[in-house]
C-alpha cells in the first residue's frame, strides 16, 4: 500500500497529540492525548486491511520518510516498509496499552462559530512562536468578536489580534497555544459547550475541515468564560 502525502501529514499532526496510535481496519483514524483534552478524527483515502497499534508514531513516520518509494505491507504481527533501498520490519504494539477516543463524540451546544484559513493558522503558529505567546483567546466584547494571542502572565507581552465578526453574547474562551495541534487547512471553528451524559458542560473548540474529513475537539482553558 502506498501512503499519500496528505495521510502522512495527518499522521504527523496526530503524532503531536499522542505518540501512540491504534489504526482500525478501514479508512478512519482517531487519536487523543493522555488527559483526553484533545481529540482528533479523520478519514483517509487509504483502506487499512487490519487493526494494529503503534507505540511510537514519530519513529514509524521517520522510517517511512527515509525509505525511497515506500510501499507498506501489513501482516498479523508487524508491517513491512518495502522500498528501493531495502525492507524494514516494524512490529506492532500491544493495543491494550493504548486508549483511543470514544467512537461517540459529546453533544455540542454552540456559543460562536467562525472561519480559519490555512494562512490564518500559519500566521497564528508563527507569530505565537516569535512573540512567545502562550494563549489563544476568542473574545466577544461590546458586540465585537476578536481572536488574539498573548502571554496572560506578562501584561506587556507582544500580541496579535484579528477581528472575527460580531455577537450579541459576551464571552472570553481561551486555548493554550500548546494545544493548538491542528494540521494546516481551512476550518469552520465552533466554540461550544460539550455536554456530558451527566449533564455537565465543558467549553471546547471544535475544528471541522472545510474540504477534508478531519475534525479536532480541543478543551478550552479552565479560565474561560461564556
Amino acid at each position: 500500500m502506498k501512503i499519500s502525502q496528505k495521510t502522512l501529514g495527518l499522521l504527523q499532526s496526530f503524532s503531536q497529540i499522542s505518540p501512540n496510535l491504534i489504526v482500525k481496519a478501514g479508512n478512519k483514524l482517531s487519536t487523543r492525548n493522555s488527559v483526553n483534552s484533545i481529540q482528533a478524527r479523520g478519514s483517509v483515502e487509504e483502506t487499512f486491511p487490519t487493526q494494529f497499534a503503534i507505540y511510537d508514531l514519530n519513529q514509524l513516520l521517520s522510517l517511512i520518510s527515509v525509505s525511497q518509494n515506500p510501499d507498506i505491507e501489513f501482516s498479523e504481527k508487524s508491517l513491512a516498509i518495502n522500498s528501493d533501498s531495502g525492507r524494514i520490519e516494524y512490529f506492532y504494539a500491544d493495543a491494550s496499552l493504548i486508549t483511543p477516543p470514544s467512537d461517540n463524540p459529546p453533544l455540542l451546544e454552540d456559543v460562536y462559530s467562525f472561519k480559519l484559513t490555512t494562512s490564518d493558522i500559519s500566521t497564528i503558529v508563527k507569530t505565537a512562536s516569535i512573540v512567545s505567546a502562550t494563549m489563544l483567546n476568542i473574545v466577544s466584547k461590546n458586540g465585537n468578536v476578536s481572536l488574539s494571542i498573548n502571554d496572560p502572565k506578562n501584561p506587556t507581552s507582544h500580541s496579535f489580534t484579528k477581528s472575527l465578526g460580531t455577537s450579541d453574547a459576551t464571552f472570553n474562551v481561551k486555548m493554550a497555544i500548546d494545544s493548538f495541534k491542528v494540521v494546516p487547512d481551512d476550518y469552520t471553528v465552533r466554540v461550544c459547550n460539550a455536554v456530558a451524559k451527566s449533564g455537565s458542560k465543558v467549553l471546547v473548540f471544535y475544528f471541522e475541515s472545510v474540504s477534508n474529513n478531519v475534525t479536532y475537539l480541543i478543551a478550552a482553558d479552565s479560565t474561560s468564560q461564556a
